[in-house]
């Protein structure tokens, strides 16, 4: 197989990947020419990879070694090399074609680390941090591939990630009754879910 062949595979299984984990991201590429899809596909399949690894483990242990490997891949560390990952490899690609911020995506990974835990979201404040560095992070990404960066558009991709996030933990359907629908996440193993729930919670206890 031919290196051209090679990457074409890698953009199809990211495809595929993102088309069937995260369908409403999926969707928004169709309506970006080519090259850009290609680039907001790997973001996007980065992300369906990062954000399930809960569902991939047992423990937290495991789970951090799984992100300390992605944190390894964009410092570009030896043991980190993107060999036999298609999904690494296209996000190597997008990074080098589209000048990505390495530092947003690392970012990205290390709030990840708190789904590896089951502690409960302690403030309005860390769940603003939580989302600005995780679901506006990946507006901002977009923004920058489809169509260039500003300081506008920053502020709008941050207040777009806190409504998305915050819309998510409203409309957590395990949560009617929130202080045992997080229970009912655990041991349905749905990890985003139990975020909401926990965060759903929380809040409801501390009153903001």
């Amino acid at each position: 197989m031919s290196g051209a062949d090679g990457l074409a595979d890698s953009a199809d299984f990211c495809a595929q990947l993102v088309r069937t984990n995260d369908f409403a991201r999926y969707a928004s590429t169709l309506f970006v020419p080519a090259g850009e899809r290609r680039a907001l596909l790997a973001i996007y399949a980065f992300n369906v990879e990062i954000s399930r690894v809960r569902e991939q483990v047992s423990q937290p242990l495991p789970g951090e070694m799984r992100l300390q490997w992605w944190t390894d891949m964009l410092a570009g560390e030896g043991h980190g090399g993107i060999e036999g990952n298609p999904v690494a490899a296209e996000l190597q690609l997008a990074i080098q074609d589209w000048q990505l911020p390495v530092e947003r995506l690392s970012r990205l990974i290390d709030e990840h680390q708190f789904d590896l835990y089951n502690d409960p979201m302690p403030t309005m404040a860390a769940l603003e941090s939580y989302l600005n560095d995780t679901a506006s992070a990946l507006f901002s990404l977009g923004a920058g591939i489809a169509g260039g960066q500003s300081g506008e558009i920053e502020h709008l991709a941050r207040h777009a990630g806190l409504a998305q996030g915050i819309a998510q933990v409203m409309r957590c359907r395990c949560c009617s009754n929130m202080a045992a629908g997080w229970k009912k996440c655990l041991q349905a193993s749905k990890p985003q879910s139990c975020v909401r729930c926990w965060i759903s919670w929380s809040a409801m206890r501390r009153g903001i």
